[in-house]
């Protein structure tokens, strides 16, 4: 999915913290509200969209420097 919305050229963001939330009673009820069935969790997510960028991207030109190795004999 993340890759998908980069060929779009939209921002995306993995959530993972929606899981530690099963337990809270007013999550589970807008939940099943949105239509999650009784036998079904949500164990994470994915928020996306357009950036709020002038040029519509997130993206950046980084300088490339290579990657340093040590040696050690």
């Amino acid at each position: 999915m993340m890759l998908a919305c980069n060929a779009l050229d939209l921002g995306s963001c993995w959530v993972n913290q929606i899981r530690h939330l099963q337990d809270n009673e007013r999550l589970v009820n807008r939940l099943r509200e949105l239509g999650l069935g009784s036998d079904e969790k949500v164990y994470a997510s994915l928020a996306l969209g357009y950036p709020d960028l002038p040029n519509g991207l997130n993206r950046q030109v980084l300088e490339i420097k290579g990657n340093p190795v040590t040696w050690i004999d």
